[in-house]
């Protein structure tokens, strides 16, 4: 981890202002965590974080907020990070005292990007793939079916931000050189094994004993 990018100075200053007095967990997604693992010239206007507590005053009080900085701080409901529910299995954890952080690993970073997709978005997958090497064809699909409620329609109320499906074409294509069929590939795999787990495509066993009963 590079604390002396940009974003990872910004972090720090947050950290070093927040109260003392009882734990507070920070998570760290966006494109901050690839400035800070990966590539510090691969800038961000903000640090997109959430919490387990309000910490939009102290982001008010240090004058870090998008009014008064740049970067600045970013505090967003969880629900906005699209991830898996390991995703901080894979981030990397630093401890300030009574601070824990969470960084988002590069895989999970970037599934969280694939709803919108935009320019900026299409260049931190060059830049992983550049650094990293991946991620793999595989990999990506896997890591693609652990969200892959994100597939499913948006509500009437809410802005669908993107065509997940649409952008995962597009984004095969720019990263592998050609289509997939998202259906076959990713939905219909996530959620037969997502049926399997929960049992609903195990075997009538009631009704082989009925047969093995009538047979004997």
């Amino acid at each position: 981890m590079n604390w002396d990018t940009p974003n990872g100075q910004l972090l720090r200053t947050f950290i070093t202002g927040l109260p003392t007095d009882h734990p507070i967990l920070l998570n760290v997604f966006g494109s901050t965590p690839l400035q800070m693992r990966l590539d510090p010239t691969f800038l961000s206007g903000d640090v997109d974080l959430f919490s387990n507590e309000d910490l939009e005053r102290h982001v008010d009080s240090m004058r870090l907020g998008k009014e008064v900085a740049l970067p600045y701080i970013e505090v967003v409901p969880e629900r906005v990070f699209i991830c898996s529910p390991t995703w901080r299995d894979r981030a990397a954890k630093e401890v300030f005292g009574n601070i824990t952080v969470y960084i988002a690993s590069p895989l999970d970073v970037l599934v969280g990007k694939l709803k919108r997709l935009e320019e900026k978005d299409l260049r931190a997958f060059d830049l992983v793939k550049a650094k990293t090497g991946g991620p793999g064809e595989d990999e990506l699909r896997n890591a693609l079916m652990n969200v892959v409620d994100m597939y499913r329609p948006a509500f009437d109320e809410e802005n669908p931000g993107g065509d997940p499906i649409a952008n995962t074409r597009r984004l095969w294509m720019h990263l592998y050189g050609h289509d997939i069929d998202v259906r076959r590939e990713i939905i219909v795999p996530a959620i037969e094994s997502r049926k399997e787990a929960y049992g609903q495509n195990a075997p009538d066993y009631r009704a082989r004993l009925k047969d093995i009963a009538e047979d004997d």
